[in-house]
């Protein structure tokens, strides 16, 4: 394409359109997703990260994670069990990212995985958080710029014996 003329012509549209806002930047991303039944619940990818992650409303919990991962593997059930606890609290989304198949956006960075990052609502800074903490209640009661919704553990029906 830039090469096709040795005047430069071509080189010199390309950069006025790329200053004119013409030219798409190249974004490595998956479909989005379809909505899934529980919006507290988000599976990201690069073309909808922003509009997720960026929502001053929300806390917003994010795994970096690659599909042929062990530790990944093994942090998905607690992970998936902690966003179905919280799928009730309007206030906070529990997101992840296949960080393989898509451009993870600044400033995020991904060194080895998973990588779990905390985003309150009220700061919009990424604090890169410990996999212990990423499925840790209590951490994100603390954390969290909006009060935590937390379900009531159900009672525990009491024995005849112990009546």
């Amino acid at each position: 394409f830039l090469c096709s003329s040795r005047d430069g012509k071509a080189l010199e549209n390309f950069l006025q359109d790329y200053f004119d806002g013409k030219v798409k930047r190249y974004l490595k991303s998956e479909p989005i997703p379809r909505i899934t039944a529980a919006p507290s619940r988000s599976t990201l990818v690069a073309e909808n990260f922003d509009s997720i992650v960026n929502d001053d409303s929300k806390d917003v919990l994010i795994e970096f994670y690659a599909p042929w991962c062990g530790h990944c593997k093994s942090l998905e059930p607690k992970y998936k069990e902690l966003g179905e606890g919280l799928s009730g609290d309007p206030n906070i989304v529990i997101a992840k990212m296949d960080a393989t198949a898509n451009d993870v956006p600044s400033p995020y960075e991904v060194s080895g995985f998973p990588t779990i990052y905390f985003s309150p609502a009220d700061k919009r800074t990424a604090q890169e958080i410990q996999r212990e903490s990423a499925t840790s209640v209590s951490y994100l009661k603390r954390e969290a710029s909006n009060p935590l919704v937390v379900p009531d553990e159900p009672k525990k029906k009491k024995k005849k014996s112990e009546l």
